[in-house]
C-alpha cells in the first residue's frame, strides 16, 4: 500500500512539473530590451559569448539546445554561432521551469545553423550581448590595426634603426614562444637571422607614419541629451580621453584634436538600448568601446625627470588626428552601434 501511494505521488509530482513546464505560444513579443516586436519568421543575428568569471571556455551563457542527459533537458550551447543568423520557429512564454533561465521569461525556439535548434531567453540573451541587436555600419576593412607591432614598426621607422639590431625583437613580437627560444639559445637565432631580417624589412615597407591606423580602445559614455541627440565622452586616464594614454611598455598615444571628438551622435534607440544593457557607475557613466580612425602624424620623447639616459630614454608619444569615431556596446567590433562622429 505505501509503495502504491509513493508511485501515485511521485505520478501526480511529474505531472505537475510537467504542466508547470508547459508554455503559451505567443504570436509576437515587444522586448522591453531592446524595445523591438519580434514574430515567429523574423530573423535574428547571433553574437559573441557572454564573459563567464566562472570559466575560460567559450559557453553562451542564454543559448542552449536540448540535452536528454542533463536533470533539465537542457544545456548551454558551447559552440561559437557569431554573427549567424536563426529564423525564429516558436515564441514561447514560461511561467515555470526546471531550467533557472526559463522561468517566468519568453523564450525563443530558433532555427540555428546546420539544423540546430536552439532556444533563447530572449530578454537575458539581449543583456548579455548574445543578440546583435544594431550592426555595425562602419567597415575599416584594408585599414591597419594599432597594435604593440605596428607600435614598435612606427617607432623604429621615427629612430631609423637598423633592421639586423631589431630582427630579435620583432620576433618575439609575432611569434614569442619561437622569440624565448631564441633568447635561450642565440646561436640558433644568429643561424636563423637572415629569415627574421627579410620579414622584418618587409615589414617596414609597409607601415608609415602618416598612415591611417584603426585604433580600439575603451571609452566611458556620459548620460545621453535627448535634446541634442548625442553622448558626451567621458575624460578619462585609463581609457579614451585628452591625455596621453600608455599603449606598450615604453610608448604613448596622443589624440591631438580629442576636443574635437568630446561627444558622438546616436539615434534615440540606439541610445535607448545602450543604457538598457550597460550598468551606469557610481558618477552615472556607463563603459563602452571605441572604434578610432586616425592618423599618426608624428612621435615625440616624453621629458624624462632628470634628462633620458640610455637606461632611460624616456616613453615615445604617438601622436594622432582622429578622422573619425565609432561607439560599440561590446569590444567586437561588429555591434551593437551605439553612435559615431566624423571629422568636419
Amino acid at each position: 500500500m505505501r509503495n502504491s501511494f509513493l508511485l501515485i505521488f511521485l505520478f501526480v509530482s511529474s505531472a505537475y512539473t510537467l504542466s508547470a513546464q508547459e508554455a503559451e505560444k505567443l504570436k509576437k513579443y515587444q522586448s522591453p530590451v531592446s524595445k523591438r516586436v519580434y514574430t515567429k519568421g523574423d530573423t535574428i543575428w547571433v553574437g559573441e559569448p557572454a564573459k563567464n568569471v566562472f570559466t575560460t571556455a567559450k559557453k553562451y551563457a542564454d543559448i542552449f539546445v536540448k540535452d536528454k542527459k542533463n536533470v533539465c533537458g537542457y544545456r548551454e550551447l558551447d559552440s561559437v554561432i557569431a554573427g549567424t543568423p536563426c529564423v525564429i520557429k516558436t515564441i514561447l512564454s514560461f511561467k515555470e521551469h526546471c531550467t533557472f533561465e526559463f522561468k517566468n521569461v519568453v523564450v525563443l525556439e530558433l532555427q540555428g545553423p546546420n539544423n540546430l535548434t536552439l532556444f533563447m531567453p530572449l530578454d537575458k540573451a539581449l543583456q548579455v550581448k548574445e543578440v546583435i541587436v544594431f550592426p555595425n555600419p562602419v567597415k575599416y576593412a584594408g585599414t591597419e590595426a594599432l597594435d604593440e607591432r605596428t607600435v614598435f614598426l612606427l617607432n623604429l621607422e621615427q629612430s631609423k634603426g637598423t633592421t639586423a639590431d631589431h630582427a630579435l625583437k620583432y620576433c618575439k613580437l609575432i611569434n614569442p614562444e619561437k622569440g624565448k627560444a631564441y633568447e635561450q639559445n642565440l646561436p640558433l637565432f644568429e643561424k636563423e637571422k637572415k629569415e627574421w631580417i627579410q620579414k622584418l624589412d618587409a615589414a617596414r615597407k609597409i607601415t608609415h607614419l602618416k598612415d591611417t591606423f584603426i585604433i580600439s580602445l575603451p571609452a566611458y559614455l556620459g548620460k545621453f541629451s535627448f535634446d541634442k541627440g548625442e553622448f558626451q565622452m567621458v575624460d578619462n586616464p585609463l581609457m579614451y580621453g585628452s591625455k596621453a594614454l600608455k599603449v606598450t611598455t615604453d610608448s604613448k598615444l596622443l589624440f591631438d584634436n580629442y576636443k574635437s571628438f568630446i561627444s558622438i551622435r546616436s539615434a534615440k534607440d540606439n541610445a535607448d538600448f545602450f543604457q538598457n544593457v550597460t550598468t551606469p557607475d557610481y558618477n552615472g557613466n556607463r563603459k563602452a568601446y571605441a572604434q578610432i580612425k586616425a592618423i599618426c602624424t608624428s612621435i615625440t620623447k616624453e621629458p624624462v625627470l632628470g634628462g633620458a639616459t640610455a637606461e632611460n630614454p624616456g616613453n615615445s608619444i604617438l601622436h594622432f588626428t582622429i578622422l573619425e569615431i565609432v561607439i560599440l556596446d561590446s569590444d567586437n567590433a561588429d555591434y551593437n552601434f551605439v553612435g559615431s562622429r566624423k571629422l568636419k
